[in-house]
This record gives structure tokens, C-alpha cells and sequence, in this order.
């Protein structure tokens, strides 16, 4: 599915000219930009989809908001070969931050890729202080699961995990 469509945003997968075009400090033709848009966690994806890291059939995709047509982020969920556990990421830019986008947009991918066979659940980490993050995790669905150590652009921190299952999983845990 190249396309997951939500009250507000259309998330539409990236494909690897338009992720050239945007490391290339270009607008991919049909696209227009949020102020703010695109962010460093923005490249660093694009930099991936041009490499050909294996991303799966789950994003990344473009926020793109309905009412403007503007991308405002991205969001995607990266599931390991042969694993039944995804792994979800979200960026959207700051001046559309406290709007609910980022809840909306994964409570949608969420369902997507929780109904597909095979995936039990999806879980995603973020830093322990980072409340706004962790809001938008609770208000997709997800439930918190650990705290656990981990290194972010090479130093110790603490994180937060989530997850979701699959609703004929509820329950289950790894």
C-alpha cells in the first residue's frame, strides 16, 4: 500500500527520487513543505531510503496534511526479517508539534500494520523526560512496557518503551 489515508494526513510511502531530491536540498515535484520541513531526523531517513536499507512495506511515509497539502513529517515501522515485532518512528516538524498530527498519524499506521499477518505487536522508544512523545504513543493505543538504557548520537540515555499488539494478541509479550 503506497497510501494510508487519516481524518486530517495522507501518509504516502517515499520513494527513493523523491528522498534524492530532498538530500539535494530540492522540493520533489507535487510536494510543498510545513515551515520547518524537512528536519535533521528528516535527512537522516532519506539518507537510508537512498541507500537501499531495507525498510519493509511499512514507510517510511510522508505526512502530508490534507488541508494544505504540506508535509509536515514522516512515520514508519520497520519489521526485522522474520520477526512477528515491528519497530515505529515519527518526526513532525516543530511549528505543527501540539496538534494531535503525530497521534493520528500512528494510531493509522498502527491499525495497517497490526492487521497484516504475521505481526504480533509494534513497539516504539523514545527518551524518558520526552512527555509530548510519550502522550502521543498512549493516545495511539500504546501501552508502556520498560524502561531500559540506550545511546542516542553517542551518549548514555534512558528510554522509554511502548508497544501495541495485534488484537487478536492482546496480552502477549516478548
Amino acid at each position: 500500500m503506497t497510501e494510508i489515508e487519516t481524518g486530517r494526513l495522507v501518509l504516502r510511502l517515499v520513494g527513493a527520487e523523491q528522498a534524492r531530491v530532498l538530500l539535494g536540498g530540492g522540493t520533489p515535484a507535487g510536494m510543498r513543505f510545513a515551515e520547518g520541513y524537512p528536519s535533521r531526523f528528516t535527512l537522516e531517513v532519506m539518507e537510508r531510503v537512498v541507500a537501499g536499507d531495507e525498510l519493509g512495506p511499512y514507510g517510511p511515509y510522508f505526512m502530508i496534511r490534507r488541508s494544505d497539502g504540506a508535509v509536515i513529517g514522516e512515520i514508519g515501522c520497520g519489521v526485522p526479517e522474520g520477526s512477528d515485532t515491528g519497530h515505529a518512528g515519527y518526526s513532525v516538524v516543530e511549528p505543527c508539534w501540539g496538534q494531535g498530527y503525530a497521534s493520528e498519524a500512528l494510531r493509522a499506521l498502527l491499525d495497517h500494520v497490526l492487521a497484516q499477518p504475521g505481526i504480533r505487536r509494534v513497539v516504539a522508544l523514545t527518551l524518558v523526560d520526552h512527555r509530548a512523545s510519550r502522550r502521543v504513543m498512549e493516545k495511539a493505543g500504546m501501552r508502556y512496557v520498560e524502561q531500559r538504557c540506550g545511546v542516542e548520537d553517542g551518549e548514555q540515555v534512558e528510554l522509554v518503551v511502548y508497544e501495541r499488539t495485534a488484537p487478536e494478541h492482546a496480552g502477549y509479550t516478548r
